[in-house]
C-alpha cells in the first residue's frame, strides 16, 4: 500500500451507508484504490455523543493515517462530519451543510447543527444497515418513514445520511412531487482519483465478520 501513497483514498462510515459514495466513485473513475473502513461495532453513529464519536473517529483517522499512508480520507458518514474536527487533520473531505436546505438525517445531526433545518430519525439508518437485500421490507420501511415524517409535504429535501442514499430510488418514489436532493455531489466534485491499471478496494471492519465483509462487496458487485 505504501506504492500507492498518491491515490489511495480512505472512505469512513459507521457502516453500509458509505458505499454509496465508493459507488459514485466507481462508476466515475472504473479504477482507484480505496480503503472503506466500516465502524460496525458502533453502527449506527446518529445516537451516540458527540465527545465520543469525535475521540472515536481521531482513533480511526490516525490509525489509516498510520498504517495505510492514505492521501485523502473522506468522512462519507453525515453525523461524524457535523462532529469531527475539520482542521485538526490534512486531507480530510466532509460532507457539507447549508442554511438555504432541510436535511433528513439522524439527532446528533441535528444537535450539532443548531442554525440547520433538520428532520431527524433516530433509527433509520439502522434499519437500512441491517435490511438492505430485503427489498420488500425496506420498501415498507422507507414508505413508513416519508407518511411520519411527511417528507412528501416537502418542497425539496436532502438526503443527510448517506445510508438514505442507499435507497434514493424508494425516496424518490414515495415523494413524487418532493425534490429529493443527495448530500454526496460535493464528495464526487472534491475527489480526483489518478488513473490507475486496476480497481482495488479493501474493506476494514471495527468487528471483522466475513459475513459482512461479504455484504460490503456485495453492495459493491464484487
Amino acid at each position: 500500500m505504501e506504492n500507492n501513497k498518491n491515490s489511495t483514498i480512505a472512505i469512513i462510515d459507521s457502516g453500509i451507508g458509505g458505499i454509496s459514495i465508493l459507488n459514485r466513485l466507481i462508476a466515475k473513475y472504473k479504477t482507484g484504490n480505496f480503503i472503506y473502513f466500516a465502524d460496525n461495532l458502533y453502527m449506527p453513529y446518529g445516537n451516540k455523543t458527540s465527545k465520543f464519536l469525535s475521540a472515536r473517529l481521531d482513533e480511526i483517522i490516525k490509525n489509516l493515517q498510520t498504517n495505510y499512508n492514505v492521501s485523502k480520507i473522506i468522512i462519507a458518514c453525515n453525523t461524524a462530519s457535523s462532529v469531527v474536527n475539520k482542521r485538526k487533520y490534512k486531507n480530510l473531505i466532509t460532507m457539507q451543510f447549508d442554511e438555504a436546505n432541510t436535511y433528513f438525517a439522524t439527532p446528533l445531526t441535528k444537535a450539532n447543527l443548531p442554525n440547520v433545518k433538520v428532520i431527524e430519525d433516530e433509527n433509520l439508518a439502522k434499519n437500512i444497515e441491517e435490511n438492505i437485500f430485503n427489498k420488500p421490507l425496506i420498501e415498507k420501511i422507507i414508505k413508513q418513514s416519508v407518511k411520519q415524517h411527511k417528507l412528501n409535504k416537502l418542497p425539496s429535501f436532502v438526503l443527510g445520511c448517506t445510508h438514505y442514499e442507499l435507497v434514493i430510488d424508494l425516496f424518490k418514489k414515495y415523494c413524487p412531487k418532493t425534490q429529493v436532493k443527495s448530500n454526496i455531489d460535493f464528495i464526487i466534485d472534491k475527489i480526483k482519483v489518478k488513473p490507475n491499471k486496476d480497481l482495488t478496494v479493501i474493506f476494514l471492519q471495527s468487528e471483522p465478520s466475513l459475513s459482512y465483509n461479504n455484504k460490503m462487496k456485495q453492495l459493491i458487485g464484487r
